[in-house]
């Protein structure tokens, strides 16, 4: 081959692969967590679920995503994904229970999500996306998206920008989730939502119920743990 023609075609593979890289970035970057459901009224083993939107215009195709909670780090759990999500569609991941516990969720990918996902309180918990397959993630891993809930990030969990993240809602009382509105904040969800995403935003009798409730909640475990001896 002339070493002209050898030029071109290293060109166009570079290219190629520019496109193929940029394409699949553009995808990732799509895909966002939506809602979470960590803490169920009774036992949460095999009740909690984590929901996922694809917010592109393309189906997208989860093999090489995965999950990771914590925690003193992400890993404290995490979970391979896989399957194809739709344009405009939601993930559930979890159980594999489900019932009135935990919303009667209809799950795309039932696991069992091990070890339980964090229930937080003054120290945040939080769920973390990665666009890495969880063989592959480490402690420093930097996540796709990421959400934190309880009061203060004091374990450094790092957010998409590859510093701690910002705390992004309360911690939600048993039998609720959390869940991000279509205005991309995240709230307390009294009446979990799984498979329907995203939601109409609360009212601000409901904001204001809902934020009582988490006080109210974190108020009493903090009361029972300085009631607690030792």
């Amino acid at each position: 081959m002339h070493w002209a023609d050898s030029l071109r075609t290293a060109a166009r593979c570079a290219a190629l692969a520019c496109f193929t890289a940029s394409f699949a970035s553009a995808a990732s970057a799509q895909i966002a967590l939506s809602e979470v459901f960590y803490d169920a009224t009774g036992s949460d083993d095999q009740r909690e679920w984590i929901e996922l939107v694809n917010e592109s215009d393309a189906p997208v195709d989860l093999s090489g995503f995965s999950l990771g909670w914590g925690g003193s780090t992400w890993l404290s759990g995490t979970a391979a994904l896989a399957g194809i999500v739709a344009p405009g569609q939601v993930y559930v991941v979890g159980g594999p229970l489900s019932g009135p516990e935990n919303a009667n969720p209809v799950f795309d990918l039932a696991v069992d999500l091990e070890a339980d996902l964090q229930n937080s309180g003054a120290t945040a918990d939080g769920v973390a996306l990665f666009d890495v397959p969880a063989e592959e993630l480490l402690a420093e891993t930097v996540p796709l998206d990421a959400v934190l809930y309880g009061e203060t990030n004091d374990s450094g969990l790092l957010g998409p920008l590859g510093v701690p993240a910002a705390v992004d809602v309360a911690d939600a009382p048993g039998g609720s989730s959390i869940e991000r509105g279509a205005d991309g904040i995240w709230r307390v969800q009294e009446f979990p939502t799984p498979g329907a995403h995203p939601v109409p935003e609360p009212s601000r009798a409901a904001l204001a119920v809902a934020t009582l409730a988490a006080l109210g909640a974190n108020f009493a475990r903090r009361t029972r743990a300085a009631r607690s001896p030792g």
